[in-house]
């Protein structure tokens, strides 16, 4: 038999050999690492495990990890923290780290975090729209209805009293008519600044009606009165008066435009003997309305004599 193993004594000293040969081994591949190959310390996402309902939390979103041994890297390294069973509190919490295939040695930096848990706030709040992308220039809005109006924030306190506005942003460019779409919303500060952090928006996406329509405009033009026929034999056209003898017509700025008077019904005279007056409709081109609508036309006939003047 080995005379080591009958002394207890030589058997105590083998071991602290053992442990003092694997601590320098342990300290010489540490030291290697940090001074060959700093590029083994990356950083990861920090995960949050096990979070009570009803609680929002605040901590480090990223930890890094210092990686010994040869792998190839990937996105797996995972590093979390455990809140299972916590309520509302400060808590220093470990950050755990799941084994990393093909290392020696793993160790995350902190290996600890201070976590705040906080119970979920509620607030409501009306949904204001923004148009970032206007219609084309031949378009105006006139109307827009978001479905529904308000919204539901929630989140930590600190973070919703930061909320001062909620929008959807509207992008009407090559839109027209009647349209709907689906718009995010936003939760902003008193700066216009996006809040992404501790802020949950329900619903997420708001209906958006919108009515679009060509733009007006209105114009002073002149009326052209159109006649056919002539009056009976022996009898004359001798006045014509037209009340108003303006309008204004109303369309689309691009046709209206162009547009220098408008054009009466025809007024019928074949065979007319007598003086009388009548209502013309104004004959407007197609989209372009005319107001009034019409004209009141005064027509003065009366004989010939035989030598071809007047007669009363």
């Amino acid at each position: 038999m080995n005379s080591a193993s009958k002394d207890p004594k030589k058997r105590t000293g083998l071991k602290l050999i053992s442990l003092i040969i694997a601590i320098l081994l342990w300290l010489y591949v540490v030291s290697q690492g940090a001074t060959t190959t700093p590029q083994e310390l990356i950083n990861t996402p920090l995960k949050y495990h096990n979070l009570g309902e009803g609680l929002t939390l605040s901590g480090p979103d990223t930890v890094s990890l210092r990686i010994w041994g040869s792998l190839k890297r990937n996105g797996d390294n995972i590093a979390y923290v455990d809140l299972n069973g916590l309520g509302e509190g400060v808590y220093e919490l470990p950050v755990h780290v799941e084994p990393v295939r093909g290392a020696m040695f793993t160790t995350v930096e902190p290996d600890k975090v201070e976590v705040v848990l906080k119970a979920v706030q509620e607030k409501e709040l009306a949904i204001k729209y923004e148009i970032f992308k206007p219609p084309s220039p031949a378009y105006e809005v006139l109307d827009v209805v978001i479905t529904p109006e308000k919204c539901l924030l929630q989140g930590g306190e600190d973070a919703i009293k930061k909320v001062k506005t909620v929008k959807c942003q509207l992008s009407l460019q090559d839109r027209e008519g009647i349209t709907f779409f689906y718009s995010p919303l936003l939760a902003l500060d008193a700066g216009g600044r996006k809040i992404n952090e501790g802020i949950r928006v329900i619903p997420e996406k708001v209906k958006v009606n919108v009515v679009l329509s060509r733009k007006k405009a209105e114009q002073k033009v002149g009326v052209k009165l159109l006649s056919s026929g002539n009056t009976a034999e022996g009898y004359q056209l001798r006045n014509l008066q037209m009340e108003p003898d303006f309008v204004t017509i109303l369309g689309a700025e691009s046709e209206v435009a162009g547009i220098q008077e408008v054009n009466t019904e025809v007024l019928e005279l074949e065979g007319r003997k007598e003086s009388f007056s009548q209502q013309l409709e104004l004959m407007a081109p197609e989209g372009i309305k005319a107001f009034p609508s019409r004209v009141l036309v005064y027509v003065d006939i009366g004989k010939i004599d035989e030598k071809g003047g007047k007669q009363e």
